[in-house]
C-alpha cells in the first residue's frame, strides 16, 4: 500500500500538535494543582489572622470595660451620630472611624 506524501505530512503536523496539546493540558493541570494549594494555604492564613482579630479585639473590649466610666464612650458615640455633621469635634471624628473599623461586621 503506498501512502500519499501529503497525507503523511498532515498526520505528521496532527500528531505534532496533539503532542504539544497533551503537554499544555499537563501543564495546565500541574499550575491548577499548585494554585490550588496556594489558595488552600492562603484560606488557612486567613483564618489564622481572623483568629487572631477576634482575639484582639476581645482583648481591646475587655480593657475598654475595665476602663472608669467605660459605657460613656458608645453612649458617647450614639449621640454624636444624631448631631450635624458640623457640631462634632475634631478629635471624636479622628478616633471615630478607627474604633468602627474595629468592630465593624464585615
Amino acid at each position: 500500500m503506498v501512502y500519499d506524501t501529503p497525507m503523511i505530512e498532515d498526520l505528521d503536523l496532527l500528531a505534532s500538535r496533539i503532542r504539544q496539546l497533551t503537554e499544555l493540558t499537563q501543564s495546565l493541570r500541574d499550575e491548577n494543582a499548585a494554585l490550588g494549594k496556594s489558595l488552600a494555604q492562603r484560606d488557612s492564613h486567613i483564618r489564622v489572622l481572623r483568629d487572631t482579630l477576634a482575639a484582639a479585639q476581645s482583648r481591646v473590649e475587655g480593657v475598654l470595660a475595665r476602663l472608669p466610666g467605660g459605657e460613656e464612650p458608645a453612649e458617647e458615640v450614639e449621640g454624636e451620630a444624631d448631631a450635624p455633621d458640623n457640631a462634632s469635634s475634631p478629635g471624636s471624628e479622628s478616633a471615630d472611624p478607627g474604633a468602627r473599623s474595629l468592630y465593624g461586621t464585615s
